[in-house]
């Protein structure tokens, strides 16, 4: 039977799960990226905070957080794990703001506490993680990617402004694409001594890499250049010896849905973010 193991702190979390969290750095990017922020300052969340460990024989095999006011995350969690998890989060809070993390987990979960507590859950947005392979289209356009540069901060700024406005995904918005660039995690894709299309890489490091941000400008589409532009990055990241390389959509997005049956992509996971009401 799964055990909740809980821990006091971001520090003592990581000293047990963070090795575990490695394994799948991607795939369980949100847990990571919290307890990392948390360590950092973890006073800037209401308490209390909460971490842990799903463990079963001693080994790990899922993990659950929350830096309240915002929502549960946790990863994919095998069905047994469930109860456990909601009992023991009851016993820290009374009410929570919602679950998010990888499904089918998350919407169970979620069930499990609405039918506990009441209420009503809503979802409010999904993703899906997918492989991003390097085999460039058949009829690919002719161009290069390169990496975008300091001169390309105010285009990185409108384009970026322009694909947060049609995903609404207001986090991947101007500034952060300005900021990417300093990250070396940028990409314009150019044609015809134009740049057509842009790339921007959330997560890089010599292990696994994801996209999350394709955006072409509305003159520029249906001509191939994002499935020409990501499989040059996808070819640049294997050149660098990143083995493990994925691209974010929403699925709700046709367009990037297109995007990746065209490159082939292969779903790893799907995530969720449920609030609760």
């Amino acid at each position: 039977m799964p055990e909740v193991r809980r821990h006091p702190d971001a520090r003592a979390f990581l000293a047990r799960a963070e090795p575990w969290l490695l394994e799948a750095e991607v795939e369980r990017a949100g847990v990571l990226g919290s307890a990392r922020q948390a360590l950092v300052n973890e006073a800037r969340y209401d308490k209390p905070t909460y971490w842990a460990t799903i463990e079963e024989g001693g080994r790990i095999i899922g993990c659950a957080y929350r830096t309240p006011p915002f929502r549960v995350g946790v990863t994919a969690l095998p069905v047994a794990a469930l109860a456990p998890l909601a009992l023991d989060l009851e016993r820290t809070y009374k009410t929570v703001s919602g679950i998010c993390g990888v499904d089918p987990a998350a919407s169970a979960l979620a069930d499990v506490w609405i039918a506990r507590h009441g209420g009503k859950s809503a979802i409010v947005s999904r993703q899906f993680l997918l492989t991003l392979p390097d085999a460039a289209p058949a009829a690919a356009p002719v161009g290069s990617l390169r990496a975008a540069e300091p001169g390309d901060v105010e285009l990185a700024r409108t384009w970026g402004a322009d694909s947060a406005r049609e995903t609404s995904i207001a986090a991947l918005d101007g500034n952060l694409c300005a900021q990417l660039i300093g990250a070396r995690q940028l990409y314009l894709f150019e044609n015809g001594g134009a740049p057509r299309c842009m790339l921007g890489v959330l997560h890089q490091t010599p292990r696994a890499a994801a996209l999350a941000i394709v955006y072409t400008p509305p003159a520029d589409r249906r001509k191939g250049f994002a499935a020409a532009a990501v499989a040059a990055l996808a070819v640049q990241l294997r050149e660098r010896g990143i083995a493990r390389r994925f691209v974010y959509i929403d699925p709700a997005n046709a367009g990037a849905q297109a995007l990746c049956r065209t490159l082939g992509c292969e779903l790893v996971q799907a995530g969720v973010d449920i609030d609760f009401r």
